[in-house]
């Protein structure tokens, strides 16, 4: 019978796998043993294996440079899950005569290095092991990757998924299991970002989703647990943490602002115009082509073919105060409407860059639009309460700024084919000083 990495001293078998001399001065040692408890030599070849291939990662790991005792031990726990899944679990007779059940023989194994393991790092590692090791622990850090890889989100909100989850972890610990974070401890962990983080509520609420959504995802791989991020009471909103519509005297320094940079000067000085008479989402406006602008006997339109959501893809027609800007740009060789722009951020968006250029910009002395909410999506705030204003059907915006419309009449029966829509652009007007400097 094979008895490679083996050996018999005091009528007890051990598992030994020599350490290469130039790895011993690093490793400490001359070789890596383990006793298997046992005189068998079927059991001790049994138990062997999983030693082996430990021993031989420890020494890859010695080759690489690396020296992460913990990464190493939660990896060695990870790999007896298949090893426990697959051990014969009927009683079984050995060469000596004596009855004895695999899995109960791996499981005594594993029970051994946990308690060791505890005692050299402490019981919470010691019981991470053993759960991870016999399949009643996940360590959340090994799902992330295959979690954001199934994930149908947008690139942006991948990554803000993977730093939530890192988060988590940095106060949890590096190696905290899905099993062992309890109710108890997500409460606590909810009152720590309430109260320590200085997070936005509403920047809590999507960590508390990212969770939620990971947690539920590792269920659907066949874990049993309770999802421990719900429900949990955040409270109110603060008052003022809500973007609103600018004010016309902001609206104007925008409009009369001039942007120190060279590369977006021209390109903000457009676009914030765009945005005021459309709603126009920034990305929507820089991701335009020219061959996305159609005119027709009314005028120039805008055909916005993917956006945020569905109800993103339209047509708006072009005010015809920005008929000038549009005629102008359209001028270029460049297959985009605004040219040079640098894709940038998870998702490559276009306005990555100019969405950063804006915030310079509204900060800058002579313009002073630096209020937490007063970014270029505030824009699109404005235009919306001006056409609430001028008493347009809110069913009628929701087509020019791509809102869904839900209602059974104006969402299910019509689709707004018929609305006038550039009727509806034409109302668009912000009195004589906004529309003056606007044309300037």
């Amino acid at each position: 019978m094979d008895s490679k990495y083996l050996v018999k001293q005091h009528n007890t078998y051990s598992v030994v796998v020599e350490i290469p001399k130039r790895l011993q001065a690093k490793a400490g040692q001359k070789r890596f043993k383990k006793s298997l408890q046992t005189d068998s030599l079927a059991e001790a070849n049994r138990l062997k294996h999983h030693y082996v291939h430990g021993f031989q990662r420890k020494i890859a790991e010695l080759e690489k440079g690396g020296d992460d005792t913990l990464a190493a031990l939660y990896r060695d726990a990870s790999e007896w899950k298949p090893t426990l899944a697959s051990a014969r679990t009927a009683t079984e007779v050995d060469e000596q005569g004596r009855e004895i059940v695999e899995r109960e023989e791996y499981l005594s194994v594993i029970k051994e290095q946990a308690s060791q393991i505890a005692e050299l790092h402490g019981k919470l590692v010691g019981d991470r092991y053993l759960a991870t090791a016999t399949g009643t622990g996940t360590i959340i850090k090994d799902q992330i990757d295959a979690w954001i890889a199934e994930s149908p989100d947008a690139g942006q909100t991948k990554s803000q998924h993977r730093s939530t989850v890192e988060r988590y972890l940095k106060w949890a610990g590096e190696f905290a299991t899905v099993e062992e974070t309890d109710r108890v401890k997500a409460g606590q962990y909810v009152t720590e970002l309430l109260t320590v983080s200085g997070l936005a509520r509403r920047t809590i609420r999507r960590h508390l989703s990212s969770l939620s959504n990971l947690w539920l995802w590792v269920e659907s791989k066949g874990a049993k647990l309770e999802n421990v991020w719900h429900g949990h009471r955040l409270g109110k909103k603060k008052r003022g943490t809500e973007r609103k519509g600018l004010s016309d005297e902001k609206v104007i320094k925008l409009l009369n602002g001039r942007s120190r940079s060279k590369l977006y000067g021209p390109l903000l000085c457009d676009l914030t115009r765009l945005a005021l008479l459309h709603g126009a989402r920034l990305e929507e406006l820089c991701a335009l082509k020219k061959a996305d602008v159609t005119e027709r006997e009314d005028g120039y339109w805008f055909v916005i073919g993917e956006g945020k959501t569905e109800a993103a893809q339209r047509e708006i027609p072009v005010h015809p105060t920005a008929a000038k800007i549009i005629e102008r740009r359209l001028k270029g060789e460049d297959e985009w409407l605004f040219e040079g722009l640098t894709p940038g951020g998870p998702d490559e968006k276009r306005s990555w860059y100019v969405s950063k250029a804006f915030g310079r910009f509204r900060a800058q002395d002579d313009v002073k639009v630096d209020g937490r909410l007063e970014d270029f999506h505030a824009l699109r705030n404005t235009f919306i309460e001006l056409m609430e204003g001028l008493e347009v059907a809110e069913s009628t915006v929701k087509l020019l700024v791509g809102h869904k419309r839900t209602s059974m009449t104006y969402g299910h029966y019509s689709k707004g084919q018929r609305v006038n829509l550039r009727e509806a652009i034409k109302k668009v007007d912000y009195g004589v000083e906004i529309m003056g400097s606007m044309e300037s």
